[in-house]
């Protein structure tokens, strides 16, 4: 399952990412993040990237701007984004590419996926604006693992350093996978920064696909 020394061609892993924008939703919480499928080839991972929404039977068409990543001088969707898409309703539509360190060892099939359950550790900032609803919200892979504990040991450890600790939070605080959980089952992590910046560290998990 595990290999402490993963080859030099399996030694990174890409992670497809996509975002969906919802201004439409009341509640604030407009930002929803999903991380469908994990590969160790950045080739494989963009033609992923790509052809995600269609293989989610998404039909082009159907949006108002639909554009794929080609020449990235003219690109002016955000680095790491491989589509852009909006619907006619307003929803924002974004497929792009994390880049985390195999640290786990994990292997891919024959197409460069990862074919095993996977835990993601996620760091998501919350910008606050005037209206405190929260809903500029931006959601980074910090590691990927095939096992829940080592997920939790680094989401621990995620926002801490050697220059900075828990009391460099106006807020920090750590949750136990018994007690409550006021951001969600998944959070570990709560913390704020001295700006008003929120951050969740999270562990998203992902089936075998």
């Amino acid at each position: 399952m595990h290999n402490a020394d993963p080859t030099p061609d399996d030694s990174t892993l890409y992670v497809v990412k996509r975002t969906v924008l919802d201004p439409r939703n009341p509640s604030g919480l407009t930002s929803t993040t999903t991380l469908p499928a994990t590969l160790t080839s950045l080739p494989a991972a963009k033609a992923e990237a790509k052809a995600l929404l269609p293989q989610e039977g998404y039909d082009t068409d159907f949006f108002k701007i639909y554009e794929v990543k080609s020449d990235p001088e003219k690109w002016k969707y955000g680095e790491g984004v491989m589509v852009y898409a909006e619907a006619p309703s307003g929803e924002v539509f974004k497929v792009g590419i994390d880049t985390v360190p195999n640290l786990a060892g994990l292997k891919a099939g024959d197409q460069g996926r990862v074919l095993q359950p996977l835990y993601h550790v996620v760091q998501t900032l919350v910008e606050y604006g005037d209206d405190r609803s929260g809903t500029e919200r931006y959601a980074v892979v910090e590691g990927t693992y095939a096992d829940k504990g080592e997920a939790r040991e680094r989401a621990l450890k995620v926002l801490l350093d050697e220059n900075v600790g828990k009391e460099d939070f106006v807020e920090y605080d750590e949750y136990d996978e018994d007690g409550e959980r006021p951001f969600g089952g998944d959070v570990v992590v709560h913390a704020v920064k001295e700006g008003g910046e929120n951050i969740l560290v999270y562990n998203a998990s992902v089936p075998a696909p």
